[in-house]
C-alpha cells in the first residue's frame, strides 16, 4: 500500500469539516504557503513525492469535476471506517463535501443482507468501500484517501494539543472485549492531547444515552466540525508551520491513497484556486431507525437523488425556484424584495419575519451554485453575505434575510 504524500491530499480537502480532511488540509495549506514564498517544495516533500511509483499524468484541470472518497478510522476497531466523505471538486476548483453517516444501511457486494456502510472497508478495504459508495449514489469515484486515526493523534500531539469547546460532559464506557472504549471529557473549553482528541472524534453519545444536536451520526458529525476548526487554528500558527516536515513524515505512515505524483504536485501548486469561503458541506439526507435491534441511518432516496444531481450543477428553471424572504418585524424591506423577485419571474416566493436580523444574508440550501448565479443576474446582492448550508430537508432552495 502506498503512503500518501499528506500534503497533496490536504490541498484537496481544503476545508473539510471532519478530522480526516482537516488533518490533510492543514498540512497542505502549510506546504502551499512555503511554495508560494519560495516557488519550490520543501525538501522532505520532494523526497516523499519521488517515492511514488504511480503512473504519471498531467495536471487535473481536464479531469475536473472529480470525486474523491475520504475514509478515516481506527484499525483497532476492526478496520471499520468511522469517517466517510465524498469530496466533489468542481471545475471552478471549489469542493463540495458530502458526509455519509457510517450507520447508513446498504447492500455490500458479497455480503448477505444489509450492513452498515462502514463495514465495507473492513470487509474489502478501499476497493469495496469505493464499490459500495458508487452503487449507493450512482457516481464514479476517481480517487480515494484512507487515513488511520493514529495520524490524528500524532499530529495533535505534534502541535501541542488542541483547544475545543465541549458542549457538555462527554462520558462513555464500553467494556465489551475487543471494543473497550472509555471517554471522559468535561464540559467547557478543554485542551485535548492526541489521545483525547481521538476520543472526542469517536464519541457518539453518553452511556446514559445523552446525544448532541440531531443525535447519532448527525450529532457526531457536528461535533467533529468543532474539532476541525480548532485544529485549523492551531496548526496554522507560525510556531507550528515550521514543524511541517516532521508532521508529514509521521502522518504518511498512516495514510493510503491512489493519487499520482503529478496530481499531488498539482494540488500544491494550485492551492490558491481553492477558497474555504466557498466550500459547501452537506450530509446525505436521511433519518436514524432501529431495524431488528440494530441502529441504522436510512437514506431518503428522493432527496439523495436531488443532491447527487445537483453535484453536476444542472441548469435551473427560474419558475421552479423556491425562495423565502425574511425581514425584521415592522420592516417593509422583505415585502419589497419579494415583489422585485416576482417581477423578475420568480413565482414561488414566500415571506416571513423575525424580531431581529444582524446581517443581510442569502443562504443556499442546495449544492448547486447556479441558484446564486441566477439570483445575482436578477437582483443586487452586493450587500448580502452568502452562506452555504445545504440541507435537502428544507422546503426552500434559498433563504434571503433582509436587514
Amino acid at each position: 500500500m502506498k503512503k500518501i504524500r499528506i500534503k497533496k491530499e490536504a490541498k484537496m480537502f481544503l476545508a473539510s469539516f471532519l478530522a480526516t480532511v482537516a488533518v490533510i488540509f492543514l498540512l497542505i495549506v502549510a506546504t502551499a504557503l512555503y511554495y508560494k514564498n519560495t516557488k519550490t517544495l520543501p525538501p522532505i516533500i520532494n523526497n516523499l513525492i519521488e517515492k511514488v511509483t504511480n503512473t504519471e499524468t498531467s495536471g487535473l484541470e481536464d479531469k475536473l469535476p472529480m470525486n474523491i472518497l475520504v475514509l478515516g478510522g481506527d484499525e483497532k476497531e476492526g478496520g471499520r471506517s468511522d469517517t466517510i466523505m465524498l469530496v466533489h471538486i468542481q471545475k471552478d476548483f471549489q469542493p463540495v463535501i458530502i458526509s455519509i453517516p457510517r450507520d447508513t444501511r446498504v447492500k455490500i457486494e458479497g455480503i448477505r443482507g444489509y450492513s452498515k456502510i462502514n463495514a465495507a472497508y473492513a470487509y474489502g478495504k478501499s476497493k469495496l468501500a469505493i464499490k459500495t459508495v458508487e452503487d449507493l449514489l450512482g457516481v464514479k469515484i476517481d480517487r480515494y484517501v484512507a487515513l488511520n486515526y493514529e495520524a490524528v493523534k500524532k499530529i495533535v500531539d505534534a502541535v501541542g494539543g488542541v483547544d475545543v469547546e465541549v458542549p457538555f460532559h462527554l462520558y462513555y464506557k464500553d467494556t465489551t472485549p475487543g471494543k473497550e472504549l472509555f471517554i471522559d471529557i468535561p464540559a467547557g473549553l478543554q485542551h485535548l492531547d492526541g489521545e483525547k482528541a481521538v476520543e472526542f472524534l469517536r464519541w457518539r453519545h453518553n452511556s446514559n444515552g445523552k446525544e448532541y444536536g440531531r443525535g447519532g451520526d448527525l450529532g457526531r458529525i457536528e461535533m467533529q466540525k468543532k474539532f476541525v476548526f480548532a485544529l485549523i487554528d492551531k496548526v496554522l500558527k507560525p510556531q507550528n508551520l515550521i514543524k511541517l516536515p516532521s508532521i508529514i513524515q509521521t502522518a504518511t505512515k498512516y495514510v493510503d491513497h491512489n493519487f499520482t505524483r503529478n496530481e499531488m504536485v498539482w494540488f500544491v501548486q494550485n492551492a490558491g484556486k481553492f477558497s474555504s469561503q466557498n466550500i459547501m458541506t452537506a450530509v446525505l439526507p436521511g433519518y436514524p431507525k432501529y431495524i431488528d435491534n440494530v441502529s441504522y441511518y436510512i437514506l431518503d432516496e428522493e432527496k439523495c437523488k436531488q443532491l447527487v444531481e445537483d453535484l453536476n450543477e444542472p441548469e435551473l428553471i427560474k419558475e421552479n425556484f423556491r425562495i423565502k424572504v425574511i425581514g425584521e418585524s415592522g420592516s417593509e424591506k422583505a415585502a419589497l424584495l419579494k415583489s422585485e423577485l416576482e417581477s423578475k419571474g420568480y413565482v414561488n416566493v414566500g415571506l416571513g419575519s423575525q424580531k431581529s436580523i444582524q446581517n443581510s444574508t442569502i443562504e443556499l440550501k442546495r449544492i448547486n451554485r447556479k441558484y446564486l448565479e441566477q439570483l445575482r443576474n436578477d437582483i443586487d446582492l452586493s450587500t448580502f453575505q452568502v452562506v452555504y448550508s445545504p440541507d435537502y430537508g428544507e422546503k426552500y432552495d434559498v433563504y434571503i434575510k433582509v436587514k
